[in-house]
């Protein structure tokens, strides 16, 4: 249920910015079907436009490991962040949402050690 909403945001915010927008999804636990909605990653607007969405699935505890890392090591910037989302993202296209929730998970966890 959450999948359309944070797309339809995601959408709004490119039309409304004429720069990159990337979305982090946060959630306890990252339902494959969720991820795969973000994995595909399109939405049409009101004249079937179609635009290719940006959004990373996160759980909490991932965020949370990042986050205290980056401020740990004295390197919590905004391009750390992108950084990371581009990493998560490139692997969108070669695999499924199981496979690339687990992707995700081992580049933080990399990321973090």
């Amino acid at each position: 249920m959450e999948g359309e909403p944070v797309r339809r945001h995601i959408a709004d915010q490119m039309l409304q910015y004429n720069k990159p927008v990337y979305g982090l999804f946060i959630a306890n636990r990252i339902d494959s079907n969720t991820a795969e909605t973000f994995r595909i990653g399109v939405w049409y607007t009101n004249d079937d436009t179609r635009m290719e969405l940006h959004i990373i699935p996160f759980t909490l505890a991932q965020f949370c490991s990042f986050f205290k890392t980056l401020f740990t090591r004295g390197e919590a910037s905004p391009n750390a962040i992108v950084s990371l989302m581009v990493k998560c993202e490139s692997f969108r296209r070669e695999c499924e949402a199981p496979l690339w929730k687990q992707k995700i998970a081992n580049t933080i966890e990399k990321s973090c050690s």
